[in-house]
């Protein structure tokens, strides 16, 4: 199998490890050599050496699973098949400085990773799109862009699941205030939340909010109290705060 080495041992580094463990000879590095020996037993694969913070990096394809600060901790030595990076507005030029490479690509998944619901938005050398593809398949879906969109779509995918999570426990609470026991309350939200996301790969989300507003219905009553206290424009500005870090 082809040699794939993930730097990192976060929660990001476990989804792709679990999705990739039967198509790559997986190896894994970084800092600390004690978590390293206990993620690598955790899912069976093998730990690679960092002595002195060096990592070699020859002839594999490389998955950079660190926060941004941590690239400048590591020295690479080698040429590497491809270089995937999930740093956070780490640019394409900055990872050609730190590291050699055959092909670079940019990635960021998000938090859905965990369950392989992610949607990982990618972008870089188009040589190594197909590649990037089939690794971030791993954990979801993937989506393909110009780098000078990483910014927004890094916001929208990446960051919003917070945003959402923010939702959930409002209508969770809402529910509570108003007569529902917290485990009732939970259980309609999950319930909502997951039939939703697939109705959502079917239709237009207008034309399910269309679908269930009745002529002065109480859904109707409801949109319209959403559209008075803007919240299109409280989630495009949370959005674009986002994007301003990313």
């Amino acid at each position: 199998m082809e040699s794939l080495l993930i730097i990192g041992y976060g929660k990001m580094a476990e989804a792709l490890c679990m999705g990739l463990k039967e198509h790559y000879a997986i190896s894994v590095s970084g800092r600390d050599s004690k978590k390293i020996e206990a993620f690598c037993q955790k899912f069976g694969v093998l730990p690679l050496r960092c002595k002195d913070n060096r990592i070699d990096i020859s002839s594999k394809q490389v998955v950079l699973c660190i926060k941004p600060y941590a690239l400048e901790a590591f020295s690479y030595e080698g040429c590497a098949k491809g270089v995937y990076s999930i740093l956070n507005a780490v640019s394409v030029d900055t990872l050609k400085k730190k590291l050699e490479s055959d092909g670079y690509v940019r990635a960021m998944p998000n938090v859905c990773a965990s369950v392989s619901k992610s949607v990982t938005t990618l972008c870089g050398d188009e040589s190594h799109k197909q590649k990037a593809i089939e690794i971030f398949s791993a954990i979801g879906k993937s989506v393909w862009i110009e780098e000078k969109n990483m910014p927004i779509a890094a916001a929208l995918g990446g960051c919003s699941p917070a945003f959402l999570a923010l939702v959930a426990e409002a209508m969770m609470d809402c529910g509570v205030a108003y007569g529902l026991t917290r485990v009732q309350s939970k259980e309609i939200v999950e319930g909502l939340f997951a039939g939703f996301g697939e109705l959502l790969q079917k239709e237009h989300p207008a034309l399910l909010k269309e679908s269930v507003m009745s002529p002065a219905g109480s859904t109707s009553q409801g949109v319209m109290s959403l559209e008075k206290n803007a919240l299109r424009g409280i989630l495009q500005e949370a959005i674009l705060a986002s994007k301003n870090f990313a």
